[in-house]
């Protein structure tokens, strides 16, 4: 029970803080970034709230990671930064562990519910995170 409460809480404070920092501090690309993620964290607590109670996977949850996919693409197309492919490639590494129950009979719930929450939470989060980092490490350098 606890660490399933600190595996939740500590994700949630990397995502928002991460997506905070981005906004504050970031250029465009970070910005954009950020909000994102800040919008789709947004999206999928209404999507959980509306699906049925004894579902966990709903499709609602899903349909807001592939709009996140889609737009994670078109931006690491617009900027070309190498954070933003990886953001991308790890939302798709969450829409596939989405259906990991049903393409495995050796994963269960809890299996998913970790793979989802590792790749779509902390992966993304710091992939932005390292975006950030990269950015201020360039601000450094040029600073006189």
């Amino acid at each position: 029970m606890i660490i399933h409460l600190v595996w939740v809480w500590a994700g949630t404070i990397l995502l928002v803080g991460g997506c905070l920092w981005a906004l504050w501090r970031g250029e465009a690309a970070e910005r954009w970034g950020g909000g994102i993620l800040l919008v789709a964290f947004g999206l999928t607590i209404v999507a959980q709230i509306l699906q049925p109670k004894q579902v966990y996977d709903g499709i609602g949850i899903i349909m807001v990671d592939v709009a996140e996919l889609i737009v994670l693409i078109i931006l690491s197309l617009w900027s070309r930064r190498i954070w933003t492919l990886f953001m991308a490639a790890f939302q798709l590494n969450t829409i596939i562990s989405h259906f990991a129950v049903h393409l495995s009979s050796h994963v269960d719930m809890y299996t998913q519910i970790t793979a989802v929450g590792l790749w779509g939470g902390y992966a993304v989060s710091l992939a932005l995170i390292a975006g950030m980092w990269n950015l201020e490490r360039q601000r450094c350098k040029t600073r006189p």
